[in-house]
């Protein structure tokens, strides 16, 4: 269940020196498009069926901890620094099911996902993580609603990334 009490975090990344180029925006589409197929989601949808999140944040997951946690570093030993791994989150709407695709140099899992407000269940399609590949989730729900609220970990983490996906077709 998601917990809208979550309290956000405030990111120390400079994202003015993380613009997604070109080349990098290519490479997050062809593994998109070869992750949805590995998971056998059948695609043929317009552009107009993929959702983009509007809103991203992180949250704590441990409020209680908070102060611990957030003076602890990221683990390296999982990361190969100098190699670029796709970075993208997306959901397909489709009649009676909603297809969340992420992928991230960590591996990925969904903590909580709530839609219109109430629990939402679902299953993986795949899910995978290599050092040389990063983590990568496909992850199907059932049912539709005009929005949807998922908690990504990735890692180890006690934080999570809440997506918002709104407006979705009824």
């Amino acid at each position: 269940m998601v917990d809208r009490a979550s309290p956000k975090v405030l990111s120390r990344r400079n994202r003015a020196e993380n613009q997604t180029s070109p080349d990098s925006i290519a490479q997050d589409a062809k593994d998109a498009e070869t992750l949805i197929k590995l998971a056998g989601v059948d695609v043929n949808r317009s552009l107009k069926d993929i959702a983009n999140a509007d809103e991203k944040y992180m949250i704590e997951t441990q409020p209680g901890n908070a102060d611990i946690h957030s003076r602890q570093t990221s683990d390296d030993s999982k990361r190969q620094k100098g190699i670029r791994r796709p970075h993208y989150t997306r959901l397909f709407v489709f009649d009676n099911t909603l297809v969340f695709q992420a992928a991230c140099c960590l591996p990925l899992k969904i903590i909580a996902a709530g839609l219109d407000g109430n629990p939402v269940c679902g299953r993986i399609l795949y899910n995978s993580y290599s050092a040389e590949d990063g983590g990568k989730l496909v992850y199907e729900f059932q049912g539709r609603g005009a929005e949807i609220i998922i908690d990504l970990m990735r890692g180890e983490s006690t934080r999570a990334q809440r997506l918002i996906f709104r407006g979705m077709k009824q």
